[in-house]
């Protein structure tokens, strides 16, 4: 029975941090085209304007050159699109990590592996998880209070609704 519940809270920690990067990165990428649509807008309004009346010119000009200034000092504001695919990859890793960790209780069902055999491989596997969690960590910059309640529920509720009904529905049917 410990080797399935250290597999039951490897597929919980993974599932947790599936769902916290997907809402993560959503969250990031709006931000990002929020940025983009407002630089372009200001500095076409800043250009159409610009022929009416230049303080208004100068005024789109000035909450560009604000915007960007605040985007080169605080970066982790606006996060660049290539960690954000690098978050994508870790997701990718995870959910693999997940398929992975019903593969080993299955072939504890069935009776094809011991204990001892998956124990193992998921010490193997805990070998990679651990780097992957570290570039997580990295690239992850910060979760507000309410993302991290979103994505408590978020996986409780995937634990309770799926694998909870049919890990139950198997056993009473075995």
């Amino acid at each position: 029975m410990e080797v399935r519940n250290k597999i039951w809270e490897e597929f919980k920690q993974a599932k947790a941090n599936v769902v916290c990067i997907r809402r993560y990165t959503s969250l990031q990428r709006q931000l990002n085209c929020i940025y983009n649509v407002f630089i372009a807008a200001t500095a076409a309004v800043g250009t159409v304007v610009s022929g009416f009346h230049v303080q208004a010119s100068v005024y789109a000009l000035g909450a560009i050159a604000i915007v960007s200034l605040a985007k080169a000092i605080f970066p982790e504001i606006i996060q660049q699109e290539k960690e954000l695919c690098e978050l994508d990859d870790i997701m990718d890793y995870y959910n693999s990590f997940m398929n992975k960790m019903e593969v080993f209780f299955y072939q504890l069902d069935k009776d094809q592996k011991t204990d001892d055999e998956v124990m193992q491989e998921l010490f193997v596997l805990k070998e990679d998880e651990c780097k992957k969690q570290s570039q997580m960590n990295r690239l992850i910059r910060w979760i507000p209070k309410r993302m991290q309640k979103k994505v408590d529920a978020e996986v409780q509720t995937y634990i309770e609704e799926v694998h909870f009904n049919i890990y139950n529905q198997n056993e009473q049917q075995s």
